[in-house]
């Protein structure tokens, strides 16, 4: 079976809606020579693998049912709206308060 990759849509979102469990995401990569982390193209075509032994096909079907369709990666926009943050970029007592 086939699914498509939509706008923001990560390895992850996509084994969740799936395969209904974060475990499919490893089969999901594995199956499309793809890593976890990889940013997938708007429109991008993947192989869903065969399910994985424990997952809950309820979720799927769920997520199925109510057109639900997780897209977690930050955008363009989201991202130039906060392109430093962190510890590493905080200093005592200017951003970062001790109280």
């Amino acid at each position: 079976m086939k699914t498509t990759a939509k706008e923001r849509q990560t390895v992850l979102d996509l084994a969740i809606a799936t395969g209904g469990h974060i475990e499919t995401a490893m089969a999901l990569a594995a199956a499309n020579n793809v890593s976890l982390t990889d940013r997938l193209a708007d429109g991008q075509e993947l192989t869903i693998p065969e399910p994985v032994a424990g997952g809950d096909r309820r979720t799927a079907e769920l997520y199925r049912a109510q057109g639900i369709e997780p897209a977690t990666e930050a955008s363009g926009e989201d991202m130039t709206a906060c392109p430093y943050g962190g510890i590493g970029f905080m200093g005592i007592e200017i951003d970062f308060e001790v109280s």
